[in-house]
């Protein structure tokens, strides 16, 4: 509906509504005024007369309304019209050069958007044009008497234009048209930044203006992409800017994207001396620490980390050149900048990205040789030595300096990594004590990088740092920071350090260091120490004379809330490597169980307990049952207790039994050999896995036990499915295992999953279910069950998803139970054609009904079915014919729903999911793929209405002859681009 034009006093009073009140409500209604207002036709008329307006505030909404128009009702406008805009944007441009640089800016957008509009046909050569018609402009304003600048409109444009020819989604002949003009502006673009860039305009304060609005231009200019000998010719301009602290912030914008430009490696010499000579400078080492503007150490920072993580080749090679030695000195210098890092400034992070970087170079022999060379040789590694023009002598120097640039790098990231004082920690925020965490964990990293330049080197000064920490004569107890950065520092390198060392890490957890370790307080310390034991497993297991002693220090911590959680992983990463080593002392860790056991909390437990479950696994088969019902005896009485009083009152006793469910889950997965994946039994293994343990007394007892404990679980709370969902875990984790220990047997569990999910329709039954069919489904003797389990979760699941909507509504559940049908395909497909007829036709209805939900989840799941029966291979000639019948019977059907996703019913990502069933169809069923395909795309409309008769034909004669995979799906997502209406947008074709 047109509004009736209002006068621009009438907008002009809404604009200072939406500007100057304090009322949210008034600011709302006219923000959805002037939004109303740009979409009527007469906006193009008022935007040129709240420009003339005197407000800053109401020119502002006239640019942004000729913005809005331009880029939305570009074609509502006939040409004379467009030819009018032009000339009323850059008349603006002209008259208010001298006003407000907002308006300007987003006059210059106007333009640009209306350039990217115009292009070939209106507006070619933009950029000359605008040159041109921007100094007649302010020649005729001076004639007028009139004094305009021209430069600071000029540079809005050029750089907006970049910008927004980047942002722009443009394709095609107007595509390459665009990019043409900004390649032959490049010349006079970056002729006036040089001129402007070079000369002093006579004032001050508009000098500096003018040289950051020139700096801002050429780096948007670098960000488009622009060839090095353009950039070269600039850059000393901008060189010497970069020591200007007026200029400083944009110098190093420009400076920073200039190095990052991959065409910059082709002249590497060149590009670093000059760098090196800027950041080496007078200037530049006096900014180091500058306590009145932290900006100029934060970007010379900032471009030094930059240059290095680009040029680290050129570092390495020329490591002993004095200018390379002062910026590894000013480096190092950054990474120890004073002060804690996130609460005193944010510099000493930035560098840690380039000492990991710097660290390959140096010890790569075809950058830095290794062998000595002979004047007379030509092959091999000396030639590389050759062409670097690296002497022997050199090479031993530059590794020679990289060790003691290291060793320092290394001391001064330990000092910048220890905690502050227990009192001025507490008054760090939150977000500050998170952001010095992150911060050492990334020094952790470098660290650890930092290893393989130093080596043994490393491992000796931390250990020998320690030593000396805790036998420091006067020292002081409550100071604990040095010590922990020490250990932390040690632990970092862990996945570094060589499982057989046998001089440093045996004085570490000796008596040297951890022998003086405090057993109470230093909560920090200790955490630390606890979880540098676990980084170190994997060499317990190679020195397992230090494990009990390291066993020693971490079990009294997990009864301790603050070290519980480290303790607790370090403990299972021992447990977990050190299995094998551990079997002879079970007796001593179920004894140590039973002891902290019930003072650990349940999370850690959790961890406890499989990881005494993991050592369990590794004895033999006749020796595990012992320590396993020691181990599950307090979890078992648990469980029956909560049982018991829950059957009064299941809400009071649902967490608990929740937390007896993870234990148990935990214990399950412990005994789990290290490498056992999903397991698939077929007959013969069913008979071996049960023989055995099953026939222990004790065992049939604990696996009787653990039914009825499931039971009632599944009983009591079948309608929690939080319950049901850990109850599910268990018994998944129990199926998978070779063990029948804490197995429920598989008549129990197919029976206890059909009754449970009648009870209430938890997806979690049909997740237990589908585990089942994983592993069972190859054994014959359980085909009579297994088909009896899908027909009775089948009746359930129809039963319950009558319609579309309740797909949408239910996903979960049409997700697991397609799972399920997916499995019975995949390990027995045959069961399926045994079910009744009419559930089978039910079943098949069910999935084709699935391929046209528009909820994610059942709709991926329902393709991922639909693949795999129509993929599936057939060795019976019954088989092959009983599908085939099936697919004559809803082949059609099924290539419907594929044809209204592809067509645009269901979103883009799904079209090759679909593309990939539809050639399944058409490769198997070709002669009645082909009526199908006639018939469907017969209809009108059908599957898009933005596609002719003309287009569907040669769609379906396409794919029909081609049985590439990935030329199908080309030609299926051409297709559904052209039925989406996509075909002429860039968002089409990503």
């Amino acid at each position: 509906m047109e509004f009736q034009p209002p006068s621009v006093s009438q907008v002009e009073q809404i604009i200072v509504q939406l500007y100057e009140s304090i009322d949210p409500h008034f600011q709302k209604s006219a923000q959805e005024y002037i939004q109303n207002l740009q979409k009527q036709q007469y906006a193009w008329d008022m935007a040129p007369q709240l420009l003339a307006s005197q407000s800053v505030n109401s020119q502002f909404i006239g640019a942004h309304i000729f913005q809005v128009k331009i880029s939305r009702d570009w074609n509502t406008l006939p040409l004379d019209r467009k030819k009018w805009v032009r000339t009323e944007l850059l008349g603006w441009i002209v008259r208010l050069s001298n006003g407000s640089n907002i308006v300007v800016t987003k006059l210059c957008l106007a333009l640009t958007a209306y350039a990217l509009q115009a292009v070939p046909d209106i507006w070619s050569n933009f950029i000359p044009d605008f040159f041109e018609m921007l100094h007649s402009g302010v020649i005729a304003a001076q004639n007028e008497g009139q004094t305009l600048f021209f430069e600071s409109p000029l540079l809005e444009f050029l750089t907006v234009v970049p910008e927004e020819v980047l942002r722009a989604d443009l394709i095609g002949e107007r595509k390459a048209k665009v990019y043409q003009e900004l390649t032959n502006s490049i010349p006079r673009v970056f002729s006036t930044l040089r001129s402007l860039l070079s000369e002093y305009c006579g004032n001050l304060d508009r000098d500096i203006i003018l040289k950051q609005k020139c700096l801002r231009c050429l780096q948007s200019w670098i960000l488009y992409g622009v060839p090095f000998d353009s950039l070269y010719l600039l850059i000393d301009n901008v060189i010497n800017l970069f020591s200007h602290e007026s200029t400083n912030d944009a110098a190093t914008e420009v400076l920073v994207e200039f190095i990052s430009q991959p065409c910059i490696t082709s002249y590497q010499n060149t590009v670093c001396e000059k760098m090196l000579c800027c950041m080496t400078s007078d200037w530049a080492k006096a900014q180091m620490v500058n306590d009145a503007d932290e900006s100029l150490p934060k970007n010379l920072c900032r471009l030094m980390t930059t240059f290095g993580e680009n040029f680290y080749d050129y570092i390495a090679k020329h490591f002993l050149r004095q200018d390379v030695i002062v910026y590894m000195e000013m480096m190092l210098m950054f990474a120890g900048y004073p002060g804690y890092f996130g609460q005193d400034q944010e510099i000493s992070e930035m560098p840690l990205q380039f000492w990991y970087l710097l660290q390959e170079p140096l010890f790569d022999p075809d950058i830095i040789p290794v062998n000595n060379v002979d004047n007379d040789t030509v092959n091999g590694e000396d030639a590389v030595t050759s062409t670097l023009h690296i002497t022997p002598d050199e090479s031993r120097k530059i590794r020679e300096m990289s060790l003691v640039v290291f060793r320092r790098l290394v001391e001064i990231l330990r000092s910048k990594i220890q905690y502050p004082p227990d009192v001025e920690w507490a008054e760090w925020t939150k977000d500050v004590k998170e952001q010095f965490k992150i911060y050492r964990r990334n020094v952790g990293d470098t660290v650890m990088n930092s290893y393989f330049v130093l080596r043994d080197q490393m491992l000796a000064f931390f250990v020998d740092l320690a030593i000396k920490q805790l036998n420091s004569p006067g020292r002081n107890p409550s100071q604990w920071q040095d010590l922990e950065s020490t250990l932390f520092c040690i632990k970092s390198i862990a996945e570094a350090v060589d499982h057989n060392e046998s001089v440093y890490l045996p004085r570490l957890f000796g008596a040297e260091v951890y022998g003086m370790l405090p057993l109470q307080g230093h909560v920090r310390l200790r955490n630390t120490a606890l979880s540098l034991i676990g980084s170190y497993a994997d060499w317990f297991k190679s020195h397992p004379q230090y494990i009990l002693s390291a066993l020693n220090y971490l079990i009294p911590a997990l009864s301790d809330a603050e070290l519980a959680l480290s303790a607790a992983t370090s403990f299972k990463e021992v447990c977990d490597a050190c299995r094998d080593s551990l079997v002879g002392d079970i007796d001593n860790l179920v004894n140590m169980y039973m002891v902290v056991g019930p003072h650990i909390q349940p999370r850690e437990k959790q961890k406890v307990i499989e990881s005494i479950a993991d050592v369990i696994q590794a004895l033999s088969p006749d020796k595990m049952l012992q320590p396993l019902l020691v181990v599950t005896n307090d979890i078992i009485q648990a469980m029956r207790e909560a049982v018991l009083r829950g059957k009064q009152n299941p809400p009071q006793y649902r967490d608990a039994i929740i937390t007896q469910l993870e234990y148990l889950t935990c214990c399950c997965r412990g005994i789990q050999p290290p490498d056992e994946k999903v397991i698939i039994l077929d007959d013969d293994e069913h008979e071996l896995r049960n023989e055995g343990s099953f026939f222990d007394p004790s065992s049939v007892g604990l696996v009787n036990t653990l039914l009825e404990i499931t039971s009632n679980i599944a009983e009591i709370w079948y309608h929690d499915s939080d319950v049901i969902e850990y109850l599910c875990k268990f018994l998944s984790i129990g199926i998978r295992t070779n063990s029948t220990i804490l197995s429920i047997p598989f008549e129990m569990i197919v029976s206890l999953t059909q009754i449970s999910f009648q009870r209430d329709h938890h997806s979690y039954w049909l997740d237990t279910a589908a585990k089942v069919v994983t592993i069972h489904g190859s054994n014959n003797n359980y085909g009579t069950a297994l088909r009896d389990m899908l027909a009775a979760l089948t009746s359930t699941t129809i039963q319950h998803i009558r319609c579309q909507a309740d797909m949408e509504q239910y996903p979960d559940i049409v997700n697991s139970y397609f799972s399920v049908l997916t499995k019975y395909l995949q390990k027995c497909p045959l069961l399926l054609y045994t079910l009744p007829s009419d559930m089978f036709k039910s079943i098949l209805t069910f999935s084709v009904a699935g391929l046209g939900s528009q909820e994610r989840l059942a709709l991926k799941s329902a393709v991922t079915f639909m693949g795999e029966f129509i993929g599936q291979n057939y060795k019976e000639e019954q088989f092959a014919k009983g599908v085939e019948n099936v697919m004559m019977a809803y082949g059609f059907e099924i290539m419907r729903e594929l044809l209204l996703g592809i067509g645009g019913r269901l979103p883009r990502s799904f079209v090759l999911s679909l593309a990939t069933v539809l050639h399944k169809i058409t490769g198997r069923y070709i002669e009645a793929s082909r009526e199908w395909l006639n018939i469907l795309l017969s209809q009108e409309n059908f599957p898009s209405p933005h596609v002719d008769q003309y287009t569907k034909q040669n769609f379906a004669k396409a794919i029909l002859s081609t049985r590439a995979l990935q030329r199908f799906k080309d030609l299926v997502i051409e297709f559904s681009i052209k039925c989406r209406d996509l075909e002429d947008s860039a968002y089409g074709r990503t």
